[in-house]
């Protein structure tokens, strides 16, 4: 090819990476697919070249497989915390697109976004009971900025909200209700989610201000730590409470622990979701007892007497054992039961 032809190859896909790129995207008969692979392209480039689609050029595209493994990475350090399973979904889609652009005879090399897949498990985030959650909230403070971190995962496994929202927080999304505090954070789609947390709760928060290197920060935010940080620190508290690699207990694992307490309306709220369906995933994966399965019931043969052999003191210990759930649904009910006494007398 002569260096003429060249520059008019050139200069035609100077003018059409967006329609081509449009094309690729179209080619998909599925809506959803269409939207879930612009949306995933659109995030790469902004990454990549800074540029929306609209404004590639030819010049824009060539990438070295470094580069791209640079992007796994930056995906498994986001804020928004996707899992392995969208990081893949998500590095797929491009991958697609490189091989479409080289077919149509781009100055790329589809082959250079080769990825090893990363481990995919349908239950990214480990369960925490919260017991757990709290022992890593006292073993923490021990490390450096160790009051903001466990004022930190005080706050996660209270609310429920997602790190990349907890991080944004500000001194000013709280409001005094006379006996606890409301919060309100952003999430995706502009929506707001609120939750409360109690008083001492929040004043656990305020010891960050009292840290001397946070008089340095005058954006009134609460929290100032990075991806790296918090990563480390559950590496930290993970090896001292001798945890599993096999729970996979992540920071996303305290966004579960309050789902325990409630019923799945409940969680639902906790969690934020608009869809039941996406809660139940999570309170079901929380809740289950595989022990207390009809298949188990069906075969249990224990006489409700046995109950009647124990002391008071067996009994309390019986109950206090239970899980933090059985727990505060006994307790709740333990209350019912003394306002009834009360209203008789």
């Amino acid at each position: 090819m002569n260096n003429n032809v060249l520059l008019n190859v050139t200069g035609l896909h100077t003018q059409s990476v967006y329609a081509d790129i449009r094309s690729f995207i179209d080619s998909f008969t599925s809506k959803h697919t269409q939207q879930t692979y612009e949306r995933s392209i659109r995030i790469f480039f902004m990454w990549y070249t800074g540029k929306t689609l609209e404004e590639l050029t030819p010049d824009d595209l060539a990438i070295k497989n470094a580069k791209f493994t640079n992007y796994q990475s930056y995906l498994r350090n986001h804020d928004v915390n996707y899992s392995n399973t969208t990081i893949n979904n998500m590095t797929a889609a491009i991958q697609s697109l490189y091989t479409f652009l080289e077919i149509n005879e781009y100055n790329v090399k589809s082959l250079n976004l080769k990825l090893k897949s990363l481990k995919e498990n349908p239950e990214h985030a480990g369960s925490l009971r919260a017991d757990e959650a709290e022992q890593m909230a006292q073993l923490v403070l021990k490390q450096r900025k160790g009051q903001e971190k466990s004022a930190l995962i005080r706050l996660a496994y209270t609310t429920s909200f997602r790190k990349s929202s907890l991080l944004s927080l500000k001194w000013d999304d709280f409001s005094f209700k006379g006996n606890y505090y409301e919060v309100k954070v952003i999430v995706k789609g502009g929506d707001v989610h609120e939750n409360s947390i109690p008083v001492e709760l929040y004043k656990e928060l305020l010891k960050i201000k009292e840290q001397p290197y946070y008089q340095q920060y005058t954006d009134n935010r609460l929290f100032h730590l990075g991806n790296k940080a918090i990563q480390a620190m559950m590496d930290t508290l993970r090896a001292e409470l001798n945890i599993s690699e096999t729970r996979n207990i992540v920071f996303h694992s305290f966004r579960n622990v309050a789902v325990k307490f409630g019923t799945l309306e409940e969680a639902q709220e906790q969690l934020g979701h608009s869809n039941i369906h996406t809660t139940k995933v999570s309170y079901d994966n929380e809740t289950k007892d595989l022990s207390n399965r009809p298949s188990m019931r069906m075969h249990n043969k224990i006489s409700d007497d046995v109950f009647k052999s124990l002391s008071k003191e067996e009994l309390i210990s019986l109950i206090l054992n239970e899980d933090s759930g059985v727990l505060m649904r006994l307790k709740m009910r333990a209350v019912e039961f003394g306002n009834q006494g009360n209203d008789k007398e």
